[in-house]
């Protein structure tokens, strides 16, 4: 990449081990698809975890604006963390071929997962400022967990042969049988809260862990999080909650209480499990940290028409 000024090509960067590698099978149908349409593309992928991050800066430095991650939500965050550190986002448009396992954030687009329509999609070039968050050093775009569903994504990292719901599935009845509630002080809107709980869903996005809809009413572009917070309740209470999940119907029990903010801060006097957007951060200070919104932060490309309107 030698390019320093300004270009219209198009830089894809995918994770071929998406998807359990299903991205890497279909890399050559995505190249064939974009000479077709007619696009002027250059292709990098991924080596290591993390590697999108400093891709995607360089590929900015080098004159990209339009960059299109391939790959699910981890890539996704990764392209998202590079755009936002080159301190250029508000020059750059980002698309999405959602080829991973769980593909959450293209739920709020209804991106579908077929190639040739999402490409015409991005061919269209029409795109909308959405909201991305913050913790410490890391930006994230779609949702944050704390407690539970936090140990869900660390027992589904290590699930290899599953992809999608049924990986969550097994990651959510391993994570049961090591349950335990959370006691924090939160601080939000002014208010000061002293809780036991048994997670906290910091949702820009409507879903997370390929398709639980934690925050149902999440809109992407409202400058504002969507705060999931189930209360401590019994195991069999739980079993009894969790498939409302699906269907975002666990807003309407007593146990759990959906906060709009678009700040927060927690502390605890225990290491906290923590991910978001499907990845596992190593936090500096995971017994005390700010969330925080950058409203409109990162232009995301989306069919031309779309509304968030549509979601709510």
């Amino acid at each position: 990449m030698m390019l320093r000024r300004k270009t219209r090509r198009w830089a894809f960067i995918v994770n071929s081990t998406a998807g359990r590698g299903k991205t890497g099978r279909k890399i050559s149908k995505l190249v064939n698809t974009l000479n077709e349409q007619g696009f002027q593309f250059d292709l990098e992928i991924t080596k290591a975890p993390r590697h999108a991050i400093e891709l995607t800066r360089e590929l900015i430095k080098n004159g990209y604006r339009r960059l299109v991650a391939v790959g699910g939500d981890g890539t996704v965050n990764e392209v998202v963390n590079g755009i936002m550190l080159s301190r250029k986002a508000a020059d750059i448009r980002l698309g999405l071929i959602p080829e991973g396992g769980g593909n959450d954030f293209s739920r709020n687009f209804r991106i579908p997962g077929d190639i040739d329509r999402a490409v015409k999609i991005l061919k269209e070039e029409n795109f909308i400022p959405v909201d991305v968050g913050k913790i410490e050093d890391f930006y994230f775009i779609n949702a944050l967990g704390i407690g539970f569903d936090a140990k869900v994504a660390e027992y589904a990292d290590k699930i290899r042969y599953l992809n999608g719901l049924p990986r969550y599935f097994l990651a959510l009845l391993q994570a049961l049988l090591k349950l335990k509630p959370h006691h924090l002080y939160i601080k939000l809107n002014d208010e000061l809260m002293d809780i036991s709980t048994l997670l906290i869903s910091v949702g820009n996005g409507l879903s997370t862990g390929g398709g639980f809809l934690l925050t149902p009413q999440a809109l992407v572009n409202d400058g504002k999080f969507d705060i999931c917070i189930i209360s401590e309740v019994k195991l069999l209470r739980l079993l009894r909650l969790l498939p409302t999940v699906l269907t975002g119907k666990h807003v309407e029990q007593p146990e759990v209480r959906i906060i709009h903010t678009d700040l927060l801060q927690i502390t605890s006097d225990k290491k906290l499990p923590i991910y978001y957007d499907g990845e596992l951060p190593e936090l500096k200070n995971p017994y005390e940290f700010t969330i925080r919104l950058l409203p409109g932060a990162i232009n995301f490309i989306c069919r031309k028409g779309f509304s968030t309107n549509e979601l709510a």
